[in-house]
């Protein structure tokens, strides 16, 4: 069984591969990458791939080494979360792919973060995105939404390595690209002279395949200095809920912090609080903090809610299709943070024909009957 524990390879130098002998001599997990990837095993022997290695090998074992050592602290979370989520940990070659593991990483073409998101998908897939928070930044967040959207992909083209290819190329382009070479086979569109996927998207999957054949090598081998490095790894990051509106600086102080090194550690924080339509937010604190953090640490209760804003009654709301809990805390004059404390909502996503309670003052209250009073006149 492929635990998430696997992982924890950390900052390795891959120089157990030798390059004597054929791609699955020096690769023995290629089997396991290519048919959890839906890929056929002969492509191991493939002369275009064998050729992208040979060219490439050193370059991407030094990037693999680079993106170890930033997402060592990151890689047994993006794991245990695909694993949870029914997807190959596999995936988190992807991201390594796209970003490096760099927190900040941003393309020319504006697309962010760790799974290096555009703005309107993030937001498609229920990422707060604005001035004042990018949860494309957040590891956790943005790990949630990147599943939401491969499992999306695979819907619609029903096998793992389409889903890589349309995350890099778009949908649109992969199914245009099958419709004219008339098969989805994975031979005919990464043929090189063919050409029938974007030079980038055939590079792409390339990449995140030697990747994979890279990482799983080492996590299988027998050899004492790897086992070695996998022994040193130790996890020194936990993930936490904190709410909407909490001050950073109180974060800061609970946990004994200085602000550059708590702020290192969430690159998706840019403002002074977390911001009301940012619902519950994961932040990475260090894990000989969290007794301190679940002592000192205390979310806002209905009862305070209550206090603080005068709320007197409660009225019903039946989720309409297309509403959101920013809508809805709109429509009605409350933050969505106050919406997921007083239902005690799971998740921040809604499904139509939920029913709501929403919190209002007693004047509000008044002021829509005397509404519906005269309008009924």
């Amino acid at each position: 069984m492929r635990l998430w524990g696997r992982w924890w390879i950390g900052l390795v130098i891959v120089t157990a591969i030798v390059h004597a002998g054929s791609l699955a001599e020096r690769y023995p997990s290629y089997r396991y990458v290519l048919t959890k990837l839906d890929i056929n095993t002969s492509y191991i022997d493939n002369p275009q791939f064998n050729t992208f290695v040979e060219q490439n090998e050193a370059k991407y074992r030094r990037y693999y080494t680079q993106s170890l050592k930033r997402g060592s602290k990151l890689i047994p979370t993006f794991t245990e979360l695909l694993l949870g989520n029914g997807l190959s940990h596999l995936f988190v070659y992807l991201s390594m792919t796209e970003s490096g593991f760099q927190p900040y990483a941003t393309s020319r073409s504006q697309a962010a973060g760790l799974w290096q998101f555009m703005s309107a998908t993030a937001r498609h897939y229920h990422l707060v995105v604005n001035q004042t928070v990018d949860q494309r930044y957040d590891p956790v967040a943005s790990t949630q939404a990147a599943m939401r959207y491969i499992n999306a992909l695979y819907k619609t083209f029903g096998k793992w390595y389409l889903v890589m290819m349309a995350y890099n190329c778009g949908e649109g382009k992969l199914s245009r690209t099958i419709a004219r070479a008339g098969t989805n086979d994975f031979a005919t569109l990464m043929d090189d002279r063919r050409r029938l996927l974007p030079d980038q998207t055939r590079r792409y999957l390339k990449k995140i395949i030697l990747l994979a054949l890279m990482g799983e090598h080492i996590v299988e081998s027998k050899k004492p200095e790897d086992k070695q490095i996998k022994k040193k790894i130790i996890d020194g990051k936990t993930f936490v809920n904190v709410v909407a509106g909490t001050r950073i600086i109180d974060l800061v102080d609970i946990l004994g912090m200085s602000l550059p090194d708590f702020l290192a550690d969430n690159p998706q924080i840019t403002s002074s609080r977390i911001p009301a339509d940012a619902f519950l937010v994961q932040i990475a604190i260090p894990t000989e903090k969290l007794k301190q953090f679940r002592s000192h640490y205390q979310p806002p209760t209905l009862r305070k809610i209550y206090q603080d804003k005068g709320y007197s009654r409660l009225v019903a709301h039946l989720v309409a299709e297309g509403e959101t809990l920013n809508s809805i805390a709109h429509q009605h004059h409350v933050t969505p943070i106050e919406l997921i404390i007083t239902n005690e909502l799971p998740k921040a996503t809604l499904t139509p024909g939920q029913l709501l309670m929403i919190p209002e003052t007693e004047a509000l209250f008044q002021r829509k009957r005397l509404e519906r009073i005269f309008h009924e006149k």
